[in-house]
This record gives structure tokens, sequence and C-alpha cells, in this order.
């Protein structure tokens, strides 16, 4: 497999089509490559030296020609032998050694990435930028703006002899969905050097200085690198596969252990080093993930008590925002920690936050705690895991996971041993707002528990159908009386039949029980239509003897008047 070696096209630069010169099996290229990156970020608000990295690597690329199904114009692209290089020491690097591929325009710019399987967003932009070193403009009559993995910046390019001089003059616009805390992008220096070939290039190199500046957040980052075409190939695993891409298999993102520990260290400056309660929770959510494959290593620091109160709260709410299958595997491995009630409870928080799909090994998680029973010291706490379950399946709705986690709790109910845990699940499915769970729901409204009785009238209530509707007024007026004031509040949550507001009303003036007048109040003043409730209650004020009641009926005309000017 030897390189392509075919001759530069003479000036003046002509525009090279994939057909004309790189469709031809014979492009084949592989290069040697050297970059070294310096990286910083500064938070305004903590007033100390910005904190930095750096990384120098080395590997090589090989490419080939390929397609995606019918389209063409696509290239199979993958490094090989990538390591970080310090000194005389050489850690590999794996994860930058995915097969992937990039298409082309006929004017040599990157429109499109393919992925074999799902790599996560920064293992993509890795290769992303691999790729990009090999995207140059073949005609440069008429200069168009240029993607990389921040936007899109506007070039300028410059001729001389075989070689083309590239500088990046600004961002145009850049990817808001990747940099939602920056507002601007700065180059402060950028020189690259292209000696073109009509199978891509023989040598780049090149030096660059961006500065990302956001309200609180600076990031700055400063690289120089060489990419050299190889006159001896090397076997490289890429050639293996075939030309087709949609054939491709996933490949694992796999890190190896000294990258794994690496980033674990630098993790652990980053939550220690510095007063993280002056980072807001999304900025560092966004900081988080760069170490999202090495999230589970922060277990040991949040259950050790070394991190203040505020620092673990503004942990566990980037945690919730960061919203990984990492971070939802480490939110639910802390769910297990029944000696730090508290400590449970901010993950139960956390986890509401999110609304990514569950991944497996969290869901695994909560099943087993689900079916096993929740250990706590706190029984609050215990009563919080299972409601809980019902926001993740409405924040998580319409995957695999949610349907797992949604049938387990139906199981939990129907075996029903328990009847404080009984009580506490249906409240689940009230909280994950499900239709589908109504006819459960309304078999224990006439369970021989009140509690269970309870629980399903509140869940009912916030189902928010007809038939939830149809089925709590049903109830309301031929069930004991033992839940009345659960019914009304749940019947406020709809707009009640004529029959059942006047019989609220009733209540709302007559009940001999304060609390249940109040709940009545609450109930009528939900109504769209107040007409016929209003005069009532105005009536009902010379006699009401509990001031809660008075302030009640009292914002409940005023927001009526208030409407009618």
């Amino acid at each position: 497999m030897t390189p392509c070696r075919l001759t530069l096209l003479a000036a003046p630069w002509v525009a090279l089509t994939s057909a004309q010169v790189m469709a031809g099996t014979l492009c084949q290229p592989q290069y040697q490559f050297d970059i070294k990156s310096q990286t910083s970020f500064d938070y305004v608000k903590l007033q100390s030296a910005p904190q930095t990295s750096m990384v120098h690597l080395r590997g090589k690329l090989s490419l080939k020609p390929a397609q995606k199904g019918d389209e063409r114009n696509w290239w199979a692209i993958k490094a090989d032998q990538v390591a970080a290089v310090q000194g005389k020491e050489r850690m590999p690097l794996p994860s930058y050694e995915h097969p992937f591929a990039f298409k082309l325009t006929d004017n040599g710019l990157i429109s499109d990435f393919h992925f074999a399987g799902e790599l996560d967003q920064q293992t993509q932009d890795k290769l992303k930028g691999l790729a990009y070193y090999l995207q140059y403009q073949r005609d440069i009559s008429e200069v168009s703006k240029e993607p990389d993995t921040l936007g899109q910046y506007q070039p300028a390019y410059q001729q001389v002899d075989k070689q083309l001089k590239m500088v990046k003059r600004h961002y145009s616009d850049f990817d808001s969905t990747q940099l939602t805390t920056f507002n601007r992008i700065d180059v402060l220096d950028s020189a690259h050097l292209i000696t073109p070939d009509s199978c891509f290039l023989v040598h780049r190199e090149g030096q660059e200085a961006l500065a990302l500046t956001g309200t609180d957040l600076r990031f700055g980052s400063q690289q120089s690198y060489t990419l050299t075409q190889l006159s001896q190939p090397y076997n490289s695993a890429l050639y293996e596969l075939g030309t087709d891409l949609t054939t491709w298999q996933p490949t694992p993102a796999e890190l190896s252990e000294a990258e794994k520990a690496r980033l674990a260290a630098e993790l652990q400056r980053l939550i220690t080093g510095q007063d993280i309660t002056q980072i807001d929770a999304h900025t560092l959510s966004i900081l988080l993930k760069k170490y999202d494959a090495v999230i589970g290593t922060l277990s040991p620091l949040m259950l050790s008590g070394t991190l203040s109160d505020k620092a673990q709260m503004r942990l566990f709410n980037a945690l919730g925002q960061l919203d990984s299958a990492s971070s939802q595997q480490l939110l639910s491995q802390l769910l297990q920690a029944e000696k730090q009630p508290l400590t449970q409870f901010r993950a139960l928080r956390a986890l509401t936050q999110g609304h990514a799909p569950l991944s497996q090994q969290a869901t695994d998680m909560l099943l087993e705690m689900l079916t096993n029973g929740f250990s706590t010291l706190d029984a609050e706490v215990e009563s919080s895991f299972y409601m809980t379950l019902g926001t993740l399946l409405n924040n998580r709705s319409a995957s695999d996971t949610a349907m797992q986690l949604s049938q387990a709790i139906t199981e939990q109910i129907t075996l029903g041993d328990n009847e404080g845990k009984t009580a506490n699940l249906i409240t689940a499915l009230g909280n994950s707002r499900d239709p589908q769970h109504e006819s459960l729901l309304n078999a224990h409204l006439s369970d021989s528990s009140a509690r269970i009785e309870k629980a399903s009238i509140r869940a009912l209530g916030m189902m928010q159908t007809d038939t939830a509707y149809h089925n709590l007024e049903q109830h309301f007026f031929n069930a004991p009386a033992r839940n009345k004031k659960a019914l009304i509040s749940a019947l406020g949550n709809y707009q009640m039949s004529a029959k059942t507001s006047d019989t609220v009303l009733n209540m709302a003036v007559n009940d001999q029980d304060g609390a249940i007048r109040l709940a009545a109040i609450k109930a009528l003043a939900t109504q769209q239509q107040k007409d016929g409730i209003k005069p009532v209650l105005r009536q009902a004020l010379k006699n009401e003897t509990s001031r809660r009641n008075f302030k009640a009926i009292i914002k409940l005309l005023h927001s009526e008047e208030h409407k009618a000017q």
C-alpha cells in the first residue's frame, strides 16, 4: 500500500474534484503527526491563577476512499500508535484510534462525519480534530468559510510557489450547543503552511492561539503541529475494513489505564484545588464533560466529608446537569450510601434534573434498590426515593430503561407487601403522569388502607386526563369520608362539573372541619368560571371563623375582581 505520490498541480490553483483526482484506490496516504497543545481556563470569580494543562501527541494517520451506501466522496481515516509524550515517557492513547470517516466537498472542505457506534462527544471532537488537519481549500480564487470543532471561521489564503499559506481571520459563527458558556472566540495567532498534493497533502505545519470568552469563564488554547506524509507504508487495521461505511461494526471507546489515571488525578485537582462554589453549576457541568470517562472516581471524595457542604451541593447539581451515563451511574451508586441520608437525598435531587434516557447500568442499580428495598437511616429519604422514581419516568420517558422501571414499579405495587412502600410507589406513578397507569391507580381507590387510597387519589389528580377526573368524581360521591380533603384537592386540579363544583362550594361554606373548608376554597380558586361561586363565598365571609380560610376567600374574590377589570 504505497502512499500516493502524484505530481503537484501547477499554478494558477484549480479546483480539484474528487472524481478527477482522489477517487482512485491509489490515494491512500499515511502521515506522521506531532501536536503540542496547551490549554487554560480561568474562572473570573475565583481570582486565582488559571488552571493549565499541556499535551504532546504523536502518532500516525491512514486514509482510504470510502462510500456510505450510495454516497460517494467519503474518506475513511484511522490513527495508530497515538501516545502522549512527556520527556522519554510515552502513554498510549487508544481513545484516538477509532476508525471513522469524513465527507469532502469538491473544494476540499469537510461537510460531514461518520462514526461506527456511539462515541461520546468529547471523543468525536478529538477524532474530528485529526481530520481537520487534512482540510484546505483547493480553489483559493473564491475562499469560503471553513468548519472545525468550534464552528466556522473565515480563512485567508495566499499561494507562494507550491505552497499555501493560510490564516484564520475570525470566527463568524460558532456552535452554541457545544459552547453554551462562551459568547466570543478571538483568534490571537494563526499561521498554517500547507504543501498540497492531488492526494490530500504532502506536509502541513502551523501554530494557533485562540481565546474563548464568556461572562465568568475564559478558556485559552495554544497549539503547534506538523503533519508529514510517510514515504514508507505501515500496516493499519483501517485497510482491513470494508469501503462501505454502513458495514462497519461499532467499536467500544476505551481509555488506557494510564490515561484514566491521568484524567482522574486532573479531575481531583479541579474539584479540590479551588473553591468550586464560585463556579455556577452549569459551567461546572461543562468542565466535567472532559472527565466523563472517570467521573466515577469522585465517589470516595463525595463520601469522605472532605468537601464543604456548599461544595458538595454544587458538585451534585453539576453532576445532575451533566446527565451522562457515567454521572447517572455515579449518582445511583451514591444512593447506596445508607449511612449518609443527606448524600442520598442530594443524589436523588440530582437525578431528577436530567432528561436523557437512563443508562442500563444506572437502571439496574435502581431496579435492585426498588426490588430489595431502599436502605437509609432517614424514613423521609426512603419515601423520596420511591416517589422520585416517578419523576425520573416523567423526565426520561420513551426509552427502554424507562419502560423497565415503569414495569418494575407496577409489579411492586401489585405485590403490595408493604403499605408504606406501596403508597409511595403509587405516588411515583402519579409523578410519572403516564395515563397507562390510570386503571391500576383507580383499582387502588377502593383499597382498605386509607394511606394507599390517599396516594391513589393524589396520583389521579396529577394525571390531567378526562378518565382520571371521571374516576375521582365518582369516588368523591361514593367513597367514605376518610380522605375527603385529598379528594377535594385532587379535583381542584381539574375544571369540575357543575354538580361537583356545587358540592365543593357547599363544603367550603358549611363543613365543620376548617381544613376541609380551606381545601374546598383552594379547589374553587382554580376554576375558570367563578360567577356562581363569588357571591356565595362573599356571604360566607360573615361566618368564617378561620383567619387562614378568611384570607383564602379574600384572595379568590380579589383575583376574580382583578380579572373582571
